[in-house]
């Protein structure tokens, strides 16, 4: 065919939709998501800080946190599993599509992002640690030590201790989707036994003598899961039952929620 008629006819199927390649489905239903409007939380830098050449805790001060949108569930099975498929996540153990997607490391979790942020057009992140706190409301614990002059072995059985009263007896028995309850900003499963993993690095500094923090470079090979309490763990870690928990007692499982950006 002549250049002349093969050029009107690629305009006439494109009018009509001949040539275009139709867009990929979603991968799975849209997540239901909660807004959470801008407000102040009580926030505590976590990690390694010192006061006179001293291990300390800093003290809790009031940070504004903007408004952001959040996954009202973790992420599940089947939603990782259409990642997996794509060959743009790692497998990882356990099978069943109603549940959280556990065994998942900060990597994991950020592959996920990033694919389902391809595949929807849209911006998808794990949430920052202000936004985290923000969004579990009073299912948030904070298992610092009341006492902030202890010597780093006292500093590691207190937060054991703390740890131990916030998390109670409860099982560490996966449930579905909604099993441990919403909390009050219309979250689900905040308080539940899954911890999940956040943008936060492992913070150092040193305590001013107004209480204030000066930020030294954070360690981000650590990373912060917010749960009943937060749990500092190395981002390779799909399991921090068996090791790779930085700091106070592990998480009995590691999941994840996205934020959705405008």
């Amino acid at each position: 065919m002549k250049l002349s008629l093969l050029l009107p006819a690629m305009m006439l199927a494109g009018t009509f939709g001949w040539l275009a390649v139709p867009e990929p489905p979603p991968p799975f239903d849209p997540p239901e998501l909660v807004r959470i409007d801008p407000g102040p939380i009580e926030w505590r830098p976590f990690g390694n800080f010192s006061w006179q050449g001293k291990a300390s805790t800093p003290e809790a001060t009031r940070v504004g946190v903007p408004g952001f949108e959040i996954m009202k569930f973790q992420v599940t099975r089947a939603q990782y599993a259409a990642c997996v498929a794509d060959g743009a996540c790692a497998e990882v153990p356990g099978i069943g599509g109603d549940l959280p997607r556990t065994q998942v490391n900060w990597q994991d979790a950020s592959a996920f992002a990033r694919w389902y942020s391809r595949r929807t057009g849209e911006t998808w992140r794990l949430p920052t640690e202000a936004e985290w706190q923000r969004a579990a409301a009073e299912r948030h614990g904070d298992a610092a030590p009341e006492a902030t002059d202890l010597d780093p072995g006292e500093r590691m059985l207190a937060n054991y201790r703390n740890g131990s009263l916030l998390r109670g007896q409860s099982s560490p028995r996966l449930r579905p989707p909604g099993g441990f309850g919403v909390n009050s900003r219309g979250v689900a499963d905040m308080a539940g036994n899954v911890w999940e993993w956040t943008q936060g690095c492992m913070q150092n500094g040193t305590i001013r003598a107004g209480g204030s923090v000066e930020l030294t470079a954070p360690y981000c090979t650590v990373r912060i899961a917010g749960g009943l309490h937060r749990a500092a763990i190395i981002d390779f870690v799909r399991d921090p039952r068996v090791g790779g928990c930085a700091v106070g007692l592990p998480p009995d499982h590691l999941g994840f929620r996205l934020v959705r950006e405008p």
